[in-house]
């Protein structure tokens, strides 16, 4: 036998292994097609615009709505927010912080609380002494990453986090180093323009929650020491209760990983993260977010960055599931809880 048929005889499984290989993932390719196509064509029109809110809320897949559907089409299910630069601002006379909650022992300050809620499921951290939250940022808001929620937590020697605003993504596939919208530290716009109106979420020196849209140079006037900005890539406000009610412009979107703060009205914090896009759980709606603030006895409530940046830390490990298939995301901001006696202010 001559050693170029023996060859030939060696080359055809390797052959055969690639061409199955081939054909493997053409059917694999086929049937996700197939299968988008019957969620953005099929006969239900409730489970097309699920679907499509829920991808065109996330940065690095929401080209998918695009592959079936015109983006005239795509109008008929996108999520908009009916609100405007102006909105109710925060009752402070119905938050009453009850005394003695900064001498709490851990074990009663912070509780942590596993959400089973229908198909949603996450974590709840309810914080006694509001004062325990700040917010924390990266090194700086260059091109350079942000930072993991654990080192940031590290970073202020605090014992839990969860991530807060927005950040730029590009291609989804953003680093983290620089914030959407507004960021105020220590009483400080130390991002975004002072008079340009954001969906804010941020905490006054008395450790009341303030929600709602609203000017850097307002949030100081009105004691805000601690804010982010947040608004979905379809143009949904970060506000969702505002003084005990529910603010249902901005309750559309689809099906995610979801983060909020809330607060009730003994001046407790709610730190929200629920899961998604695993097999445990596809994610939450907005009104789902509501709901369970609502169970917990939020007075005020509003919605942060969510998708694969929902993460929450606590005692130096993420207790969450973490959407992201590359693992937890470098962030420019988070709420950290800080250690007992360590409140600000």
């Amino acid at each position: 036998m001559s050693s170029s048929a023996s060859t030939s005889k060696k080359r055809h499984p390797i052959g055969r292994f690639f061409a199955f290989l081939g054909v493997t993932l053409l059917c694999l390719v086929l049937t996700l097609l197939g299968l988008i196509w019957v969620l953005e064509r099929g006969p239900s029109p409730t489970v097309t615009g699920m679907f499509t809110r829920s991808v065109r809320e996330t940065s690095a897949i929401r080209w998918i709505s695009n592959i079936f559907l015109s983006d005239e089409e795509l109008e008929n299910y996108k999520s908009v927010s009916t609100e405007n630069t102006v909105t109710e601002a925060v009752n402070t006379s119905l938050i009453h912080i009850a005394e003695g909650t900064a001498s709490l022992p851990p074990s009663e300050s912070v509780q942590l609380i596993d959400i089973a809620e229908g198909t949603c499921k996450g974590k709840l951290l309810i914080v006694s002494d509001p004062k325990q939250v700040i917010l924390g940022t990266s090194d700086e808001f260059v091109r350079q990453p942000g930072l993991l929620l654990t080192d940031m937590v590290a970073k202020y020697d605090g014992i839990a986090g969860i991530n807060a605003g927005g950040f730029n993504d590009e291609n989804g596939s953003g680093n983290g180093g620089i914030p959407q919208g507004l960021v105020i530290t220590n009483g400080e716009i130390i991002w975004g323009d002072a008079t340009t109106p954001y969906h804010m979420v941020g905490l006054d020196s008395d450790g009341i929650l303030h929600v709602g849209a609203m000017s850097g140079n307002t949030a100081v006037e009105q004691g805000v020491q601690w804010a982010v900005s947040f608004i979905t890539h379809d143009g949904l406000a970060s506000s969702l209760i505002i003084n005990g009610e529910v603010q249902q412009q901005n309750l559309g979107g689809g099906v995610n990983p979801r983060t909020a703060l809330g607060q009730r009205a003994d001046g407790a914090l709610l730190l929200l993260v629920l899961d998604g896009r695993s097999i445990n759980t596809l994610g939450a709606t907005m009104e789902d977010v509501v709901n369970i603030m609502l169970e917990y006895g939020a007075v005020n409530a509003g919605n942060l960055d969510g998708g694969s940046s929902s993460v929450m830390v606590y005692d130096g490990e993420i207790i969450n599931h973490c959407a992201s298939v590359t693992g937890p995301r470098r962030i420019p901001t988070g709420f950290i809880v800080l250690k007992e006696g360590a409140a600000h202010g």
